[in-house]
């Protein structure tokens, strides 16, 4: 199997350059592409690298136009795609090849992924249904951890992804109509509704995962947002009145606790930020904005 390895960059070259150092380092048998994508940085910096191909876009386009760029400009069976903060800790790539080979109902792959601290890091999580909206992120995360079993039906995130091509050519590639959130679902979720697996690989990788910079309110919005889209568009979110209004009365609740108990725990910029984030969602659920 031919394949091709992918990365983003955005004012990251100091770990763009790591990624690629260590995908060259633990190549163990001939990579056919090697691409990366700079998503119009508004750092400069120096390629040094003569094995791979670098595509810059004219302007900034964001992940999902990133992502697609470069996968359409790779002819490869397989695909690797790292995040500029995430690369191989092992020789990959003929065990990835032997895991495609023996598993041939698998179209999209994750690594097992570690942190800074070499403790396991999420790199797949269960489907996302209705019920993540419900409880909100925290109390998602937490019914996650200990009500959700590891099975078949889960989603792989982009951070360590491998995916064959036939799946690219089937699915269209990434769905643009997302900022960077939900992409990784979007995809495999379309991949499982053409007859294909999803799996994790027994192979490791490091990821950073430090996120983006940005405030409470605008990644909690961003989240309903996104998740939203995502569920509506796969027939996930029956009954809309019915779980706008037990969405509504959750956070209503929250924006509540967050202004007295809050005061407590938090300082008046915390305090402004989480609570226009729920005052927010609330009047966009009332109106039918979101």
């Amino acid at each position: 199997m031919q394949v091709g390895i992918l990365v983003t960059n955005y004012n990251t070259w100091d770990l763009t350059s790591k990624c690629i150092e260590n995908c060259l380092n633990y190549a163990d048998t001939f990579i056919d592409q090697f691409v990366v994508v700079d998503d119009c940085s508004t750092v400069q910096f120096e390629n040094q690298f003569k094995q791979i191909t670098l595509i810059k876009n004219p302007a900034n386009a964001g992940l999902a136009h990133s992502l697609n760029k470069g996968i359409f400009t790779l002819n490869t069976e397989l695909i690797f795609i790292f995040d500029s903060d995430a690369w191989p800790l092992e020789n990959f790539i003929i065990k990835t090849q032997q895991y495609f080979f023996s598993n041939p109902k698998i179209g999209i792959a994750t690594f097992e992924t570690e942190n800074l601290s070499g403790k396991r890091s999420a790199s797949y999580e269960t489907e996302p249904g209705a019920i993540s909206l419900v409880l909100g992120q925290q109390l998602y995360s937490r019914y996650q951890k200990y009500f959700t079993r590891r099975t078949s039906d889960i989603t792989v995130y982009t951070c360590a992804m491998v995916i064959r091509k036939k799946v690219i050519e089937q699915v269209g590639g990434f769905d643009e109509n997302y900022d960077w959130l939900e992409l990784d679902h979007d995809i495999c979720m379309s991949a499982k509704r053409k007859g294909w697996e999803i799996g994790v690989m027994p192979l490791r990788a490091f990821h950073k995962g430090s996120g983006t910079a940005q405030e409470v309110s605008e990644r909690v919005i961003r989240y309903y947002e996104n998740r939203l889209k995502l569920l509506r568009k796969f027939n996930k979110y029956p009954v809309g009145k019915l779980l706008n209004t037990l969405i509504i009365i959750r956070l209503s609740f929250e924006y509540f606790a967050i202004n007295t108990i809050g005061r407590i725990k938090y300082n008046k910029k915390t305090i402004a930020d989480k609570s226009f984030s729920r005052s927010s969602l609330v009047k966009r659920f009332l109106n039918g904005s979101i």
